[in-house]
């Protein structure tokens, strides 16, 4: 396990980056959604709070994954690291296992943090733990693990801003993807057939979006946990092995 070194290494390096006022951030609007908009919701702020709080750990958590993965690769190579990391007996294919095993360990802890303190706001409004609050918050850490492999994948040929850049309009257009389709159906031919080799490309990311039926307390389906843990690993490991492809092509200086 040679990528183990290379994933502690990286896991380290993203702790310097002062990520953890991501949490004060999430904290603060939580906080806001739960004392400030939930008395104007007539009744509703329970489910305001709880779709306002898994909101958010989907958009900082991706915010978290662009500003800190889009650099991963292109570090080690402006520093020149790089040569002496593949001059040991590490493969290109293992660099990139590695800087997105450290990096998903950074998103996963963080992660974590966010949705202990969205449980805890709930616990103190509504007096208990909401399981599928709980389960919603999980789906949305396979969504970004789905998410930190695509960042790492792009750091491996481009830089550090189109990373970033590119990861958060994958996000986008991946939650979106449905709609995408629906519009390939009414678009003229030539337009269609790009939508739908863009729908083709990006993650369905709605098969983690549990956020509707977490405000209703609804739990999910067995097949639906199924296809969101088979579709998530299948299509990360995938753009892991996409990266690593490109990057054993990719010359260093």
């Amino acid at each position: 396990m040679r990528f183990y070194a290379v994933a502690q290494n990286t896991f380290r390096e993203t702790q310097r980056d002062r990520v953890q006022w991501i949490l004060l951030l999430y904290a603060i609007i939580v906080i806001m959604s739960a004392f400030v908009l939930s008395p104007l919701a007539m009744g509703e702020g329970y489910r305001v709070t709880r779709d306002l709080g898994l909101a958010a750990l989907s958009i900082i958590g991706v915010v978290l994954i662009a500003l800190v993965g889009g650099g991963l690769v292109q570090k080690e190579v402006e520093r020149r690291t790089i040569h002496t990391i593949l001059s040991k007996p590490v493969g290109r294919a293992e660099f990139l296992l590695g800087k997105y095993l450290g990096l998903l360990g950074m998103v996963t802890s963080m992660f974590l943090g966010m949705l202990a303190f969205l449980m805890l706001t709930l616990l103190i409004m509504e007096g208990r733990i909401e399981m599928a609050v709980l389960m919603a918050g999980f789906f949305t850490l396979g969504e970004l693990a789905v998410l930190t492999a695509i960042v790492v994948a792009f750091s491996s040929f481009v830089s550090p801003v189109l990373s970033g850049i590119f990861t958060f309009a994958v996000f986008v257009f991946g939650h979106f993807s449905q709609d995408l389709l629906d519009f390939a159906e009414k678009a003229p031919a030539g337009v269609g057939f790009i939508a739908r080799g863009i729908y083709a490309v990006i993650p369905h990311l709605h098969h983690f979006d549990l956020r509707s039926e977490a405000a209703y307390g609804v739990l999910p389906t067995f097949p639906q946990t199924l296809i969101a843990v088979v579709y998530g690993a299948a299509y990360l490991g995938a753009v892991l092995v996409v990266g690593s492809a490109i990057l054993s092509r990719r010359e260093f200086k």
